[in-house]
């Protein structure tokens, strides 16, 4: 059960990084479902999520992500993570990954205001799905 809500997250997460850099926008209900239906199948992970919740509000807060989009899918990961240790390893990529994507779309698209932050998401998943983060 659990490595097919490994796999369904991990499509998921390339689903909405498309629909996020084509559109620059990303249905709520969408992420709402999603987020609902990974807490309702992995309860145990709840104190990771919540954790996750509050560094992702208070990232949004500081202006390092631009909807609740984000703060909805780094809560999703943060649903999937099983060890304190992973939990810091995702808060680290996010930021480190983040940090690189917006230089790296600053830099290339100067006249936009408005970047795609999910495909960050999808990176950290499969780096954190790659060690083995999610087992």
């Amino acid at each position: 059960m659990i490595t097919a809500l490994i796999w369904i997250v991990a499509g998921f997460l390339l689903i909405a990084s498309i629909i996020d850099w084509k559109l620059k926008a990303l249905p709520s209900i969408f992420l709402t479902a999603m987020l609902f239906a990974v807490a309702v199948l992995n309860p145990a992970n709840l104190w990771f999520g919540i954790m996750t919740f509050i560094i992702a509000y208070l990232l949004y807060e500081a202006d390092f992500y631009s909807g609740w989009a984000d703060v909805k899918v780094m809560t999703i990961l943060g649903f999937m993570i099983s060890t304190t240790n992973w939990l810091f390893a995702l808060i680290l990529l996010s930021v480190c990954y983040g940090f690189v994507w917006k230089v790296l779309i600053k830099w290339r698209l100067r006249k936009e205001k408005d970047i795609a932050f999910l495909p960050v998401f999808l990176f950290v998943y499969l780096t954190l799905l790659l060690l083995g983060g999610f087992i």
